[in-house]
């Protein structure tokens, strides 16, 4: 027998191996409901068992399971979860935000937010078609009367060049028509601007009156001269570029009714190219007298006679409106003669722009979108002192 040999081990691994199961399950009642190795972590184990069991029955459990728990255990320890943001944290943020300055829209003093910040009130601010005009269709059109007059006097002055050149008006008879002209003219500014008229607007008039005297005698006197200025020159170069003078004339034209006293920018341009065109038809005449008299009648016509119309339009709408008429029909009247086709073009251009054109500008005006904000430019408020 092992016993009697003096091997103890032997004699309880024996007589652990011929333990009933009955044993077992006393063990496993005497740990208590919680031995189970599935219950616990494996370092809260051996505190399980306690009391009634023998040391050499316990290591033997505490061995099996450790090795049972070690084999379950995954190869590969996952990643621990990534740690979510402490509300304390937020609380703290929220709170340095709310402890802010309050944004302004100014660049050049140092704020807590960047620079391409804008706060919910930008858009509110946003203006759609804020100085949008919406015109008037007869309002419109007693406006259009400036431009198609002034056609019709460059097409009266042009046929007046005609007739001169083809030899149906004589230089006497221009002569003396543009002076009657004018001082009907005079009269009719004495007698409309009864009611406006001043000392220093009398003045001004008398002024212009002795500025185109002393021009008409200066032209009288360089008529020679003018007449011979072109005579190396072709006349086909001469039209085109007369033709050129004249647009150039009629799109710097000053078309506004405020200038009533003096010549500015960019009438000047327009008075400067219709003199030069003046001066190229002019050459084309045959005598020192027709040169004067055309050169008179064109200084009276694009100097003077756009001030008298514009001054006409400021005191009376119905008395510019029949100007336009008038015009109108001695312009075509007078081309008839010369070209139908030109004086139907001419008609049908002044229908169009005075007519045609305003119903054109009221339909385009519905598809005008303007916006406005505060990215516009800041616009400077001056203040002007008098003392």
């Amino acid at each position: 027998m092992p016993t009697l040999l003096g091997v103890p081990f032997l004699g309880r691994r024996r007589e652990t191996a011929s333990e009933p199961p009955t044993s077992r399950e006393n063990i496993r009642d005497a740990a208590g409901p919680q031995a189970s190795p599935n219950a616990q972590a494996p370092n809260n184990f051996s505190s399980e068992f306690t009391g009634s069991m023998f040391p050499s029955r316990r290591a033997e459990i505490l061995s099996a399971h450790q090795r049972s728990t070690a084999s379950q255990e995954p190869l590969h320890t996952p990643a621990s979860p990534t740690k979510a943001k402490s509300p304390d944290s937020v609380a703290q943020r929220t709170t340095a935000f709310q402890h802010r300055r309050p944004w302004r829209r100014l660049l050049y003093i140092p704020q807590d937010f960047p620079d391409d910040y804008v706060d919910d009130t930008f858009l509110m601010e946003l203006q759609k078609n804020a100085n949008v005009r919406m015109y008037n269709y007869s309002t419109v059109v007693m406006q259009t009367t400036v431009v198609t007059q002034h056609i019709s006097s460059i097409v009266v002055f042009i046929a007046v060049f005609i007739n001169l050149y083809r030899g149906a008006l004589t230089g006497n008879l221009l002569l003396w028509c543009s002076t009657v002209i004018t001082v009907i003219g005079i009269i009719s500014w004495d007698l409309l601007c009864l009611t406006l008229r001043t000392p220093v607007q009398r003045i001004i008039r008398l002024g212009m009156i002795k500025g185109a005297v002393l021009f008409a005698l200066l032209l009288f006197g360089l008529s020679p001269i003018l007449r011979t200025l072109t005579e190396d020159t072709s006349s086909d170069t001469i039209w085109a570029m007369t033709v050129i003078f004249f647009f150039v004339n009629l799109a710097f034209h000053d078309y506004s009714t405020g200038n009533l006293t003096n010549i500015r920018f960019p009438g000047s341009v327009s008075l400067n190219a219709a003199v030069l065109a003046s001066v190229l038809l002019a050459s084309q005449l045959d005598s020192n007298l027709s040169v004067f008299a055309f050169l008179t009648f064109a200084l009276k016509w694009f100097a003077l006679f756009p001030i008298f119309r514009r001054y006409l339009k400021r005191i009376s709408a119905a008395a510019s409106m029949v100007t336009t008429v008038v015009l109108a029909l001695v312009a075509t009247a007078m081309f008839m003669y010369i070209s139908r086709a030109i004086a139907m073009l001419h008609v049908f251009s002044t229908l169009f722009i005075t007519f045609g054109c305003p119903l054109w500008l009221i339909w385009v005006q519905r598809y005008k979108n303007e916006i406005h904000g505060p990215w516009d430019e800041a616009r400077p408020i001056v203040h002007h002192y008098y003392h």
